[in-house]
C-alpha cells in the first residue's frame, strides 16, 4: 500500500474524528478530493460551496453543489446546482427547504407504492376469486398526490429556522426507510383484503353481477386511497381540499356517466346500486376497518414515541390556537409541558444556531 493512501486513510479517520475540520492553502483538485474522499468512504451526502473558478471541481464533486454569486465571477454558479447571492442563504436552503423536501419525496414515493400496490393486490384477489379469469373489474383511476406533495408542509419556516436539530430527521431517514416500506405493505395488503372481502361477503345471498360489483369496487378504492392520504396529510389549504375531494366527486361523476352508457356492459348499474343503503354501508365499513389498524398505529406511536418534529409541531399548534378546551382555555401547564418537551430540541439546536449565525 503506497504512502499516499496511508495518508489518505489517515486523514480520514482524522476528519471523522472532529467536530469540524479547516483545510488552508488547498489547491482546487484538492478540494475536490477531500469531497471523494467522504463521498467514497461514507453513505453519507455532501455538499459543496463555492463562489469561485477554484471552487468548480470541488462543486461538480460533491452530491450537491451550491455557488454564490459574487466577485470572483459566474463559474461556481453555472457549475452549480443551485445558486445564491449571499452565503447567509444556505441556512434556509438547508434548514427550510432541504428538510421539506425530504419530507414531502420520502411520503410520495411511500405513498406510490401503496397506492399502485393496493390496486394491484385488489386485482389479484379477484383473479384468484374467479380462477384465473381474463376479465377485469374495475376502471383506471388516477390519484392528484402531486399536489400534497408539492403543497404540503409539516413544520413553518420560523420552527425549522429557530430549531436545527429538526433537520436531523432527515439523517435518520425518518420519513422513508425499510422500516416503513415493510410496514406500508403490511398496511396495503391488509387494506386490499378489505376492500375485496367485504363486498364479496355482503353480495354473497344476491343476484349481482360483476360489473356491479365493479363499479363498488372502483368507486371504494378511490375513496380508500384518497382518506388514507388525508389522515397523513400535515397542513390543509384549499387547493388540498379540491385536489382530495374533488377526485372522489370526479370519480363517481365518471363512473355515472359510463354507466349511462347503453353499449357498454356496465350499463345503469350505479343506479341500481345507489339506492339501497347497503352499497353506501359497505363503502363506509370499507373504509374505516381498512383503517382502523393504521389509525391505531399512527395514536399509539405519537402518544408513546413522538419524534422531534411532532414535539416541534405540537408547540406550533399551542402557540396558535386560542380556542377554549375543557377547562375553558389553553392553560399555562399546556404551554409548560410542551416546552420541557422541546427543551432537548433547544438546547442540542444551540451549538448549529451559533455556526449558522457565524457562516451568515
Amino acid at each position: 500500500m503506497s504512502n499516499t493512501v496511508i495518508f489518505y486513510f489517515q486523514l480520514f479517520d482524522l476528519a471523522t474524528s472532529c467536530r469540524v475540520v479547516l483545510c488552508c492553502r488547498v489547491a482546487p483538485l484538492q478540494k475536490a478530493g477531500i469531497v471523494d474522499l467522504i463521498k467514497s468512504r461514507t453513505d453519507d451526502m455532501t455538499l459543496a460551496i463555492g463562489d469561485g473558478a477554484n471552487d468548480v471541481s470541488m462543486i461538480q464533486m460533491a452530491d450537491v453543489g451550491v455557488g454564490i454569486c459574487g466577485q470572483e465571477g459566474r463559474q461556481a454558479v453555472m457549475a452549480s446546482d443551485f445558486a445564491m447571492g449571499q452565503f447567509r442563504f444556505l441556512k434556509r436552503l438547508l434548514l427550510v427547504h432541504g428538510h421539506l423536501n425530504y419530507q414531502r419525496v420520502g411520503y410520495l414515493v411511500l405513498y406510490n407504492f401503496y397506492r399502485n400496490a393496493v390496486f394491484v393486490l385488489m386485482l389479484f384477489w379477484y383473479i384468484l376469486f374467479t380462477a384465473f379469469s381474463t376479465t377485469s373489474a374495475l376502471t383506471d383511476w388516477s390519484i392528484p398526490t402531486i399536489v400534497v406533495g408539492i403543497l404540503d408542509k409539516d413544520l413553518s419556516d420560523k420552527t425549522l429556522l429557530k430549531y436545527p436539530k429538526l433537520y436531523g430527521a432527515g439523517h435518520r431517514h425518518e420519513s422513508y426507510n425499510m422500516y416503513l416500506f415493510w410496514i406500508m405493505m403490511i398496511d396495503t395488503l391488509w387494506q386490499s383484503l378489505v376492500l375485496f372481502y367485504i363486498p364479496v361477503f355482503t353480495y354473497s345471498e344476491s343476484t349481482m353481477d360483476i360489473w356491479s360489483m365493479g363499479s363498488l369496487w372502483t368507486i371504494a378504492v378511490v375513496v380508500l386511497v384518497n382518506v388514507h392520504l388525508a389522515m397523513d396529510i400535515q397542513r390543509w389549504v384549499s387547493f388540498t381540499h379540491i385536489a382530495i375531494w374533488g377526485s372522489i366527486i370526479i370519480t363517481y361523476a365518471c363512473v355515472v356517466v359510463l354507466d349511462s352508457i347503453p353499449y357498454f356492459p356496465n350499463y345503469g348499474t350505479i343506479y341500481h346500486l345507489a339506492k339501497f343503503p347497503t352499497y353506501w354501508l359497505s363503502i363506509l365499513l370499507i373504509t374505516v376497518l381498512a383503517l382502523l389498524p393504521r389509525f391505531i398505529f399512527k395514536v399509539i406511536r405519537q402518544t408513546f414515541w413522538p419524534s422531534d418534529i411532532q414535539i416541534a409541531r405540537e408547540a406550533e399548534i399551542l402557540r396558535k390556537r386560542r380556542s377554549p378546551t375543557r377547562s375553558g382555555r389553553v392553560t399555562q401547564a399546556d404551554f409548560l409541558n410542551v416546552k420541557e418537551a422541546i427543551q432537548n430540541i433547544q438546547e442540542t439546536s444551540e451549538l448549529s444556531t451559533h455556526t449558522m449565525g457565524k457562516m451568515g
